[in-house]
């Protein structure tokens, strides 16, 4: 089976507002922002909000100067310093500094919120000259050094002491996605209302495509798979079934994401990814083989690729990545070479997932079949009847982890094309033909044409009242006759495999688009 596709995947929310936080202001009010790195492909921005005795500050805008932090990790022990600015007392001040949520500065773990667990002083009261030269110091004694054990792991905090800590996202692997001061700003007691901003905002960012999205390196794929390969030995009849495929793909793959929800306690009370799908396949069944009986592969994968995702390391993060699998059946008594080629196009097929939010539309894209030529050969004084189905399934598959891993799950986009070959041939000596289908607005009844080269027989399609008319050409000496029918299918659905906060679990699914189409059904006394 060849498989050609190209495809835009567009999760796409929010408005280009620009950037959000500033690094030069400390947040003690009990709001906070974080912003992507512009120099990522992704965007996006991340807000908390809460008592302001409850988030506090440990940048260099609140006062304080890191000594020993790692960056590539959620949970270790930091050493800090007060610089000598009176905002440094935030820190401690009220309830202390154990439980809170604290602002981290830039390159200092991969997080850039995390709960405070543990304080003390630690012995190692050391300091870089560097950062020593610019403290203030008392009567001459430097500042004391301070220690502080930060983690995400939200779901210890005490509530009851601290409080609930709100949160919102908006963000995409694509620029663009960062919040505005007018989506972001403001805070409702029960709804923020900013999912609803960020899906209305879609339009915006919609028109991501191969051609225009520059920031994303599209990827492709082009590997032969053997899907099938069975031998069936029921004495006095034993036989061969071999099907390959050359999978083909070249696609791009834009995700976006909104949330809302609390970090203290961890919980998301509204989510939804956005996609568009458009996408070119052609799909071709090469069939090699002498059988009698039934063999089925199971469902194989073929092949599997990461893609840029999307990460608030703690809260939220979506890893996404392509996936090509195929799987075929046959139940046959057949002798005989076939080879069909089908051909799809899915135009702006457009999903919000999960069904039940707020915001959730979907659009089902438009959908058509290209050319279909149909190849045969059989071996002298056979029958060949029977049936055959190959199914070739990209799917996007988008990896889930909230809030310090509470909760886990992955929601797909899968689009299953198949054909399906019915088949009552009988061949006479060696003969091979190749059909073509040819567009045609009239409505033609099935007959029977000779097998000289150059000659057409008429077929009709099941669906629809409009007919076809399909160009045969023959080579070899002999005659085939029987019937075949191809039938082309294209089932596309979303769905979840886990239950995530109660917003989508495994049984959530939309289907996008399911539907058989009946390309040749013809019957013929000889070609």
């Amino acid at each position: 089976m060849l498989f050609t596709a190209v495809v835009t995947l567009s999760f796409l929310l929010g408005t280009a507002q620009g950037s959000i936080n500033d690094w030069s202001k400390p947040c003690l009010s009990g709001v906070c922002f974080y912003d992507l790195p512009t120099a990522g492909t992704s965007s996006g921005t991340l807000k908390i909000w809460g008592s302001s005795s409850s988030i506090t500050d440990i940048t260099t805008a609140a006062g304080w100067e890191i000594l020993d932090c790692k960056k590539d990790t959620l949970a270790q022990d930091i050493r800090l310093v007060c610089t000598g600015d009176s905002k440094c007392a935030h820190l401690y001040d009220k309830i202390g500094a154990v439980g809170k949520i604290a602002r981290l500065p830039e390159r200092c773990g991969q997080n850039a919120f995390a709960r405070i667990s543990r304080a003390w002083v630690p012995a190692d009261q050391s300091i870089p000259e560097h950062i020593a030269k610019r403290l203030v110091k008392r009567d001459g004694v430097q500042p004391q050094v301070k220690a502080l054990h930060i983690d995400t792991d939200f779901s210890s905090v005490d509530t009851a002491r601290i409080g609930v800590i709100s949160f919102a996202i908006q963000g995409a692997n694509v620029p663009g996605a960062e919040g505005s001061p007018q989506s972001l700003g403001r805070i409702e007691k029960r709804q923020f209302g900013f999912i609803k901003k960020a899906i209305s905002a879609v339009t915006k960012l919609n028109d991501v495509s191969v051609d225009k999205t520059k920031t994303l390196d599209p990827f492709s794929i082009s590997k032969t798979f053997n899907v099938l390969d069975e031998k069936i030995s029921c004495p006095p009849l034993e036989g061969r079934l071999k099907l390959d495929v050359t999978a083909k793909a070249n696609a791009l793959a834009a995700i976006g994401v909104a949330a809302e929800g609390t970090i203290v306690p961890p919980k998301i009370k509204d989510f939804a990814v956005t996609a568009t799908l458009t996408a070119d396949l052609g799909g071709s069944i090469n069939l090699n083989g002498g059988l009698s009986g039934a063999v089925d592969s199971g469902k194989i994968k073929l092949v599997e690729v990461g893609i840029p995702g999307l990460s608030f390391p703690g809260v939220l993060t979506i890893g996404p990545s392509f996936r090509i699998d195929a799987q075929a059946n046959a139940n046959l008594d057949v002798n005989a070479d076939l080879s069909v080629d089908i051909n799809y196009k899915i135009d702006e097929a457009t999903l919000v997932f999960p069904p039940n939010s707020k915001k959730a539309q979907a659009q089902g894209g438009a959908f058509t079949i290209g050319d279909t030529p149909l190849k045969l050969s059989v071996s002298p004084s056979i029958k060949a009847t029977g049936t055959v189905t190959a199914h070739l399934i990209p799917s996007l598959n988008l990896g889930i982890d909230a809030l310090g891993g509470i909760a886990e799950a992955s929601v797909f986009l899968a689009l299953d094309a198949s054909a399906t070959m019915k088949l009552s041939l009988e061949g006479q000596a060696q003969v091979a033909a190749t059909v073509n289908r040819i567009s045609s607005q009239a409505s033609v009844a099935p007959s029977t044409v000779s097998r000289k080269v150059g000659k057409a027989i008429a077929i009709r399609q099941a669906a629809g009242g409009t007919g076809s008319k399909v160009a045969v050409s023959t080579s070899g000496s002999a005659s085939l006759g029987g019937c075949f029918e191809i039938i082309a299918g294209l089932v596309v659905n979303a769905g979840a495999n886990a239950n995530f906060f109660g917003l989508f679990d495994s049984k959530t699914t939309v289907p996008l688009f399911n539907k058989e189409f009946d390309l040749l059904k013809a019957s013929c006394n000889q070609i």
